[in-house]
């Protein structure tokens, strides 16, 4: 099955289970995170990091088999870009980004969505991949519409 058609059942499942239930915010991340991670079992990490301080994220909801780092600066990392400028990054390559946070020696491409709710960062989406140039546009457009229902 091809990507698109992954993250469109994906989109749907997601859009499902809101509709139908009442869930709150944690308990949305952690239903993405386990639908996103069986849609595409070759990522190694797919994972929320919340806002919980100023300028700082901490592990939310994740799936993998890696320990992630537990707090994040803003200043810091691919996820402090993506909080910082409350845009998605997409880095084909870890070792080609200054300041780059390490929590594993698989990651070789990072794609992090942030979750903004009436202008607020909540959190950011961060997915880890072992291949070089893994996520491309096609990953943001889906992974903005799947976080969106946060």
């Amino acid at each position: 099955m091809d990507k698109i058609t992954k993250y469109q059942q994906t989109a749907n499942k997601v859009d499902l289970y809101f509709k139908d239930y009442e869930i709150d915010t944690i308990g949305k991340m952690s239903m993405i995170a386990s639908m996103l991670i069986n849609a595409f079992p070759e990522w190694i990490f797919c994972g929320f990091y919340r806002k919980t301080f100023e300028k700082q994220l901490e592990i939310g909801p994740y799936q993998s088999s890696i320990i992630p780092c537990g707090q994040i600066d803003f200043s810091r990392g691919v996820c402090g870009k993506s909080a910082r400028t409350q845009k998605t990054v997409i880095v084909d390559n870890v070792m080609n980004f200054p300041g780059y946070i390490s929590c594993d020696d698989k990651t070789v491409s990072e794609i992090v969505i942030p979750v903004v709710k009436n202008g607020e960062l909540l959190a950011v989406l961060d997915i880890d991949g072992a291949i070089e140039g893994q996520f491309d546009k096609i990953d943001q457009k889906y992974l903005e519409i799947i976080v969106s229902y946060i």
